[in-house]
């Protein structure tokens, strides 16, 4: 009698009660597409089936399409195996000798259930980065892969069928391995392989007579490797070797293992602008020529994908953060400019050029940095630069006809011609690098970046080591004398935790950031100069910084505690907006500490319900404004990296019009503005603008702020002029100062 056919299965899985065995799987729905038939995962050896029990548990219920006598003892001795070491990597599974029925014959045939992995392919993960030229995406799934691989080769155990199909990435960006049929455990040695695994992953010498060992995967490791890194450092291959020819594996393919002076790839790799691309490319490509067993584990080949040396000292009990690496030491960087050339269109042979974080602004308004007259294909908005030097970003601010960056087309509206599922997979935002091309309508810019190596300029910003703690030093500091507790919240600027005091258990708060990309000592010493002067501010309704630092490559903030949380999580809590009387107690109090900030010379920066904290005094809650210009000064020493650009920033309904045109423009009438659209929110529940279309950018630029009695009209005529005149996008026609706004509102 043949085995089962897919459509055997396909068939009897549409009725769970007579498909199953097992009670609990018989009450199971099976999950159906858009015809509403059975969905189904097909491998080489096996359909997969996703089943919803009734606690809306889902599992994996995998089919075998192909006879094996020996797959029965196989999967016992690998579950043994797997119930000694438990490794995040792998999924529970349990095989059931005669649990699924064929419709074709009606008897019973193995099944394996397994616990589902919500997720989609390495493949298909990848593309998505390789997409938005998020190399630094790829570079840490690198990093998850080195250590993925680590953990498996100290539990002895090879996977035997590495290939990117069998590599699921989760929402929380954890990587999971399916698919158990080609495994090896140490109790498997010497046995045959079930399974020969993809080719294009496999060393040439694999073959049907290849016996089990649980180093089976070190050359399928490295491929995978090599391929993550190359893409990280150039996302370009993904488009030249897999979409262009419709290639459906990670670069590679078995050919350019059989003769590499005939691959283009290997050319490629070796021209790699990361030097470490080049070495690992070289040394897999001779590992193909070898012996199957002459490849080494990855973890020997790579002994610390990070690229630190040395042992990394573990947290203490009473400080709860990686401390990071004692040796790395913040160095000095030479200066780096981003150049802007102008090679066709309107603008010809202009140039335009920084050195400091900074944005700008292009299309035809007249608040445009690069402004683009007599061009139809501009658009008021069109796209906006942020450059960090050595990096840079475009948004596209969804422009009428897209932005084109090296021929590949980013942001735009949909028309009636183009498909909209097409123009919603489009995505608005690109990392840039030195030399490559933009285009708008008739204009091409061309970006350069001098100071640097261009070969050193990712396409998007690396992030920075974890913060490093040095020891304590001979003068004493707030930060030695801290026993660090839970932590609070975790935000765009850092981590807060809890700490006391351990002499006398007085609490504080302590921000620990860790800059997005790396900085040098002269940007570092900026953010010291500047932070002295936040240091001498004390108001009663200022959360004031008692001590700030450097710890490692990070840099700590010792600040007051205040124990009422802040206005979002009591906003959450009430579950409603509120009357002008209790938001008066505490929106008048902010404007004291404005006017106090203002006159001493220095602006918020990012005031936003997260940073008006409520601290109980005596019974009463006492509203006190946070992280006075914490942002202000991390982001425009490029601490914080892409910020202006950031995607879905939940800071952009609080930021006035202005600090998108240029965000550094930060003024006194920027902190009232975002004051009071701080307090419209509590009033009101809604934000002050309507949001226009998908992006926020965009809807900041091209919207007015509306009238807070059209919100609500319970609001005082009188306090709905001070609101306002407060929002108002031209920040001449705002209060001159917060004195002013709030003898207004009294």
């Amino acid at each position: 009698m043949p085995w089962p056919l897919p459509s055997d299965f396909h068939t009897v899985v549409q009725q769970p009660q007579i498909a199953f065995r097992d009670p609990h799987l018989q009450g199971c729905r099976i999950e159906r597409n858009a015809l509403n038939q059975p969905r189904v995962w097909s491998g080489a050896f096996a359909v997969v089936y996703k089943a919803v029990d009734h606690d809306g548990r889902c599992w994996a219920l995998r089919a075998f399409i192909s006879e094996s006598p020996k797959r029965r003892d196989h999967y016992e001795l690998i579950s043994a195996h797997l119930h000694t070491r438990a490794l995040a990597c792998l999924v529970d599974f349990e095989y059931r000798e005669a649990a699924i029925r064929s419709a074709s014959d009606g008897k019973w045939y193995p099944l394996v259930v397994m616990d589902w992995v919500d997720g989609m392919t390495l493949w298909t993960w990848v593309q998505s980065k390789c997409r938005k030229r998020k190399g630094t995406s790829l570079a840490k799934a690198a990093r998850h892969w080195w250590k993925l691989t680590r953990e498996l080769s100290a539990a002895e155990i090879a996977h035997g069928d590495l290939q990117h199909a069998n590599v699921l990435v989760t929402p929380a960006g954890r990587l999971k391995l399916v698919d158990y049929d080609g495994m090896c455990v140490p109790a498997l040695v010497g046995r045959r392989n079930l399974e020969l695994g993809v080719r294009a992953y496999q060393h040439p010498q694999r073959n049907e007579s290849t016996l089990l060992t649980t180093s089976l995967d070190n050359f399928s490791a490295l491929v995978i490797y090599v391929a993550l890194r190359a893409l990280a450092a150039d996302p370009s291959l993904w488009s030249r070797y897999v979409e262009q020819s419709h290639y459906d594996k990670l670069l590679f393919r078995a050919e350019d293992f059989l003769d590499r002076e005939q691959s283009s790839l290997y050319r490629d790799l070796m021209n790699s602008p990361e030097p470490a691309v080049r070495t690992l490319a070289t040394k897999l490509f001779c590992f193909a020529c070898e012996s199957l067993d002459h490849t080494p584990p990855l973890n020997e080949l790579v002994s610390d994908p990070s690229g630190r040396a040395g042992l990394v000292r573990r947290a203490a009990p009473e400080r709860p953060w990686d401390p990071g690496d004692q040796s790395v030491v913040p160095r000095e960087k030479p200066t780096a400019r981003v150049i802007l050339k102008v090679l066709a269109g309107p603008l010809k042979g202009q140039s335009f050029s920084t050195q400091q974080h900074n944005t700008m602004l292009v299309g035809r308004g007249t608040d445009c940095h690069i402004r683009i007259l007599g061009d139809r294909q501009i658009s008021r908005h069109h796209f906006l630069l942020e450059l960090v030097p050595p990096h840079a970003r475009l948004r596209d601010l969804d422009s009428q006809n897209g932005t084109y960056v090296n021929g590949v087309k980013y942001g735009g509206r949909s028309t009636a011609e183009v498909d909209q599922r097409k123009v919603e997979e489009q995505v608005p935002e690109v990392d840039l690098r030195h030399g490559d091309q933009i285009t708008a309508g008739q204009t091409i810019l061309l970006l350069q970046v001098e100071g640097v190596a261009a070969s050193s300029c990712p396409r998007e910003p690396e992030c920075a080591e974890p913060p490093c703690l040095p020891e304590p030093t001979a003068s004493p500091r707030i930060l030695d004398q801290l026993k660090v507790l839970a932590p609070l919240e975790k935000g765009v600027l850092g981590t807060v935790f809890k700490a006391q005091y351990r002499e006398n258990q007085r609490m504080v708060a302590l921000k620990i950031v860790k800059p997005a990309i790396e900085i040098g000592q002269a940007q570092r010493r900026c953010v010291q100069t500047a932070m002295e002067s936040v240091l001498t501010l004390r108001h009663p309704n200022l959360v004031g910084l008692l001590e700030s630092g450097e710890a490692g490559q990070a840099f700590y903030f010792v600040q007051e505690y205040c124990d009422g949380g802040n206005l979002k999580q009591w906003l959450a809590d009430q579950g409603g907006p509120l009357a002008f009387g209790a938001v008066r107690e505490w929106m008048l109090p902010c404007l004291d500490a404005l006017d106090y900030t203002h006159r001493q010379q220095m602006v918020h920066g990012n005031i936003k319900p997260e940073n008006v904290l409520l601290h109980i005094e005596q019974g009463k809650q006492i509203a006190k404004l946070a992280d006075c210009g914490l942002a202000r000064i991390l982001d425009q020493a490029g601490c914080l990296g892409m910020t202006a650009t950031a995607r879905d920033s939940d800071n952009f309904h609080f930021l006035p019009r202005e600090r998108v045109i240029d965000f550094r423009d930060v003024r006194p009438q920027s902190d009232l503005w975002s004051l009071a659209a701080v307090f419209y929110y509590l009033l009101t529940g809604q934000f002050p603008r309507d949001r226009i279309g998908d992006e926020p950018l965009s809807g900041i630029l091209d919207s007015e702020p509306i009238p807070i009695r059209r919100r609500d009209a319970r609001v005082p005529e009188s306090v709905a002029r001070a609101f306002d005149r407060a929002l108002n996008a031209n920040p001449k026609k705002r209060f001159p100062s917060a004195a002013s706004m709030k003898a207004h509102l009294e």
